[in-house]
């Protein structure tokens, strides 16, 4: 993905310059879709449109829920791992973070019917994740963070002018020939908290609707660091160093819906051999507070004001310490739809599953900002120019090791496999997301099912670490990683009573 999918290290010039940090990347986080909300879906590749019948029906598609003949409690857990080795001036850097988390928990519950079935399910699901972590590191003759930092209409708001960075012609003193290093790690994710009903409403054909409140949160720490190299005054500014951090934490409240269809294919004898699924994922319509803030310290071998020292200075949402801190930035998204189709098929032994899903992420829209201005036309502007439509597919198998209609203990093998390519224009299949799938279950006594899955995620990115600076008409250059490796390991465990 490109260094705007990424987002690791925020533009800067969002994030100090100005009085907002509301990018494209916002959207497309929100309507990112989950690594999975159990161990068997996770363990097939999350191939489950045409095959969901359980409580992961509830994700994937609802009207599967009507397949359902027993009562069932579910719940589990999911740990996961982040890895990003980078190439930053010519130097590998690497850099790992992990995150745990409940991945479900919830009931479901077929009401008695004369015929055909009404299954209703609630409960609690958690994803997408939002961890990541990045490290960069190395001497650059050409280019310093800065620059960035400069803000024009507000010299409070100016981290590098009121540590004396800036001359008072608001030119920076440093613009090249530093040690740079820095880390940044983000955190958090998505709360989906639902109700689900499927009801067969003919002869092997069903429907259903789950209504999903969200919560959830993203949250974002970056420490960056640059030193001055012995021998260069740096315009006899006496520069020995400079270190600014980075918070961001974004609190995320909305709902979104979606409706399914199955329809299950018969042979003469009543079994079924093959399943068809289609679901709807009506957009998701979330609200976004949005609280920043960035610290400067700058080092001195002789100060601007005298002797050897260091200054500090502090904004919090755009605003400098010595002004009243800014409100919140508030602003609602609205993700696309999202279109799924799904077919399994097999025998009582074997089941093969495969999906397609579609998304048009030019469809990605902010409005009802406190922004000023035209920025959210301009946001969706960019969402127009950058964003394209993309076509994921999964696949997954599932093995019993013995016929589950002649034992009390039957084992399974999954495996799965998932490609979902980059939602920007220009991106290939290095870009794309891929991941690959296996784990085990047990069905024991036909009331308790384990299950344990691990994915193993793959793809390539770049990040852009701060943005090029215009400062009384002179550019001074920016600088981003490239090819940067990301891999992303999932561990996933759920436990299912059936009653």
């Amino acid at each position: 993905m490109k260094s705007k999918l990424a987002a690791i290290f925020l533009v800067l010039a969002l994030l100090v310059s100005n009085s907002y940090a509301q990018y494209p990347e916002d959207a497309l986080r929100i309507g990112q879709s989950s690594y999975g909300i159990d161990a068997r879906s996770m363990a097939m590749g999350n191939a489950m449109t045409g095959l969901a019948q359980g409580f992961d029906a509830t994700y994937f598609n609802p009207a599967g829920l009507a397949q359902s003949r027993m009562s069932q409690i579910t719940m589990g857990l999911n740990f996961l791992g982040y890895g990003d080795n980078s190439t930053y001036l010519g130097n590998s850097n690497s850099l790992s973070s992990s995150q745990t988390d409940i991945s479900d928990l919830g009931l479901v519950y077929p009401f008695p019917t004369t015929r055909g079935s009404f299954v209703i399910a609630l409960g609690y699901s958690h994803g997408p994740d939002y961890n990541s972590a990045l490290s960069v590191g190395g001497l650059n003759p050409s280019s310093s963070i800065i620059p960035s930092l400069y803000y024009g209409p507000d010299t409070s708001a100016d981290i590098a002018y009121m540590d004396f960075l800036e001359h008072f012609n608001r030119n920076p003193y440093v613009s090249g020939n530093v040690r740079q290093s820095g880390k940044t790690y983000t955190s958090g994710g998505i709360n989906n908290w639902f109700v689900s009903a499927a009801t067969d409403v003919a002869v092997n054909f069903s429907v259903g609707l789950t209504l999903n409140l969200i919560s959830g949160s993203y949250k974002y720490t970056q420490n960056f660091q640059e030193a001055g190299v012995p021998g260069d005054n740096y315009q006899n500014s006496f520069f020995t160093g400079f270190a600014l951090t980075n918070n961001d934490r974004q609190d995320i409240s909305g709902w979104n819906a979606k409706l399914g269809m199955l329809y299950k294919l018969q042979d003469p004898s009543g079994n079924t051999v093959a399943r068809f699924g289609i679901a709807v994922q009506f957009p998701t319509f979330v609200t976004v507070t949005d609280n920043y803030s960035s610290s400067g310290t700058s080092g001195f071998a002789s100060g601007p004001l005298g002797p050897a020292g260091t200054f500090t200075w502090a904004t919090t949402n755009g605003y400098g310490q010595s002004e009243t801190p800014g409100s919140a930035l508030q602003y609602d998204i609205t993700t696309p739809f999202k279109f799924a189709l799904g077919v399994s098929g097999g025998t009582t032994q074997f089941l093969a599953a495969a999906d397609i899903e579609y998304a048009d992420w030019t469809q990605l829209s902010f409005s009802n900002s406190n922004l000023p201005g035209n920025a959210i036309d301009n946001l969706n502007s960019q969402i127009k120019q950058d964003f394209r439509p993309t076509l994921g597919v999964r696949v997954g198998l599932e093995v019993a090791m013995v016929d589950p209609s002649s034992s009390l203990f039957v084992p399974y093998l999954r495996l799965g496999g998932e490609f979902l390519p980059s939602p920007y224009v220009g991106d290939g299949g290095n870009q794309a997301q891929k991941f690959v799938s296996g784990g085990l279950g047990a069905s024991i006594q036909n009331s308790i099912d384990l299950s344990v899955a691990y994915q193993y995620g793959w793809w390539n990115t770049t990040t852009l670490v701060y943005p090029s600076t215009v400062i009384n008409g002179v550019t001074y250059a920016g600088a981003s990683t490239s090819g940067e490796n990301v891999t992303n390991g999932n561990f996933m465990f759920t436990f299912k009573y059936n009653f």
